[in-house]
């Protein structure tokens, strides 16, 4: 048993010009727990505990679901948070192109798992990449965003070629999570 996510992995200069912002913010946002280069990517679908034995019938379902999909760029721009902005738990950066393609993945993804056993997410597909987890002191984050003014800082963090969806293994350690790739579904090149 494996714990698993679908995700889109990260250019290393995006992960690096959010990194360089993550450190501006450190100061600014109180009680963050923020994510490291490594764990800096797109979620599109959450299948936590994975018996051994799907991991290859779930590559070829994904395999037959996308094989139409093309390759694409979206871009990260701006902050925003769930659930609200009066005590947030997650901080994260947005996608302000390439809304309508990841969509489309995502519902590709859920029709592909539902036969697996994987429940379709009871709730609209919101791409983001998490900078930073609030488990403590999520009001004061909150207040924090509002006096810095953060959620209105027009940040850019750069254009993401979307060149297929990678399964990755999650494996829960003291110092943090460890993400390990353990396959990839490439789109056709345009």
């Amino acid at each position: 048993m494996v714990r698993t996510f679908l995700a889109i992995e990260l250019p290393s200069d995006v992960r690096e010009a959010i990194v360089q912002q993550q450190r501006e913010l450190q100061g600014q946002l109180p009680s963050a727990s923020w994510v490291r280069s490594h764990g800096l990517h797109i979620t599109l679908k959450f299948l936590g505990d994975t018996p051994d034995d799907q991991i290859e019938p779930i590559r070829d379902s994904v395999t037959l679901k996308l094989k139409d999909m093309r390759s694409f760029a979206i871009e990260l721009y701006g902050f925003g948070v769930f659930p609200h902005s009066k005590a947030p738990r997650i901080f994260w950066t947005g996608v302000t192109s390439g809304n309508e393609q990841l969509l489309a993945v995502s519902n590709n993804i859920e029709d592909a798992l539902n036969p697996l056993g994987f429940p379709k997410e009871g709730k609209p597909f919101h791409p983001h990449v998490t900078l930073a987890r609030i488990k403590n002191d999520q009001k004061r984050f909150g207040q924090a965003l509002h006096q810095k003014e953060i959620l209105t800082h027009s940040m850019r963090f750069g254009s993401v070629p979307v060149e297929g969806v990678a399964l990755v293994k999650s494996d829960l350690r003291p110092t943090g999570s460890v993400y390990t790739q353990l396959w990839e579904v490439p789109f056709q090149k345009v």
